[in-house]
């Protein structure tokens, strides 16, 4: 398995395991901060042409406990 393959079976397998145990820091840890995440304009929104990207990066603490 070359060096890149190790890489991506490590962060695959840190997701899974960010979804088996619920832990959401976990899962945050495997996205580029500079990550743009599409959103439906509303629930019945299904056809992705529809979406909107939403710029700007994650902000950590966006929580609101704080966790």
């Amino acid at each position: 398995m070359t060096k890149e393959e190790r890489e991506i079976t490590a962060i695959v397998n840190r997701e899974t395991k960010a979804w088996d145990t619920q832990d959401v820091n976990l899962l945050i840890s495997i996205f580029h901060p500079d990550m743009v995440w599409p959103w439906p304009k509303t629930p019945a929104s299904h056809d992705p042409m529809e979406w909107e990207l939403v710029l700007g990066k994650f902000i950590p603490g966006w929580r609101m406990n704080g966790k």
